[in-house]
């Protein structure tokens, strides 16, 4: 082989490996659109369960339509503006579960560092939670680890900023491997109320990956 066509090899080596190293995860919500969509038949069977059940129905409405923030596919809170906001406009949290489906699907990667970064007030406490899921490599067989809080704040009265790092748990079951990569949440419980604004989720990728995981 001569020296041309072994630097081509080499070359078309490093892009190919460049193309399928995936990109760094960050995700940045600083709620300052919102966007009035359908009210969904499933949206609309969870709404009158939970006011059934008196709880909070935790977004607005207008006839057919609920109003949520850009980039979420489901209901995620309230909007706040003016005097109550961070700053612009911040979203208000009650008794809810948000961004697993979508926003924060499959973006907590086994080995891997994340910083984050998000402002607070309220009552009660922040949790982001991620669903870590194995696989039997064997069998197929698919079993639940664990429900971990990789972030959990408690809010203060006036609006706080807060930083700091995560990392998912270790998980030792050798029957069943993690996947490349799990889903995650916020999690606020009934009874409590949370603002929030400006969260960041940025991988650090500086610190290294861990690649020796399972399957997406």
């Amino acid at each position: 082989m001569n020296r041309s066509l072994i630097i081509i090899v080499l070359v078309f080596t490093q892009i190919s490996a460049a193309a399928e190293e995936p990109k760094p995860v960050r995700v940045f919500d600083d709620f300052e659109t919102w966007e009035w969509k359908p009210i969904t038949a499933a949206i609309r069977r969870d709404g009158k369960k939970r006011l059934a059940d008196e709880r909070e129905l935790g977004f607005e409405y207008r006839g057919p339509l609920y109003r949520g923030p850009t980039g979420f596919i489901l209901p995620a809170g309230s909007m706040v503006d003016g005097a109550g906001a961070f700053k612009g406009k911040s979203v208000i949290l009650t008794d809810c579960q948000v961004g697993l489906h979508g926003r924060y699907s499959h973006k907590v990667r086994p080995g891997s560092t994340y910083r984050f970064s998000l402002a607070l007030k309220g009552k009660g406490v922040f949790q982001f939670r991620v669903w870590v899921q194995g696989i039997n490599i064997e069998s197929g067989e698919r079993k639940w680890l664990g429900f971990p809080d990789v972030i959990r704040i408690d809010a203060a009265d006036s609006w706080k900023t807060h930083e700091g790092t995560f990392e998912l748990p270790r998980f030792d079951d050798p029957e069943f491997r993690l996947p490349h990569a799990v889903s995650a949440a916020i999690v606020i419980d009934a009874g409590d109320r949370i603002y929030l604004d400006d969260f960041l989720i940025e991988e650090d990728r500086s610190r290294g990956q861990d690649c020796s995981v399972g399957e997406e």
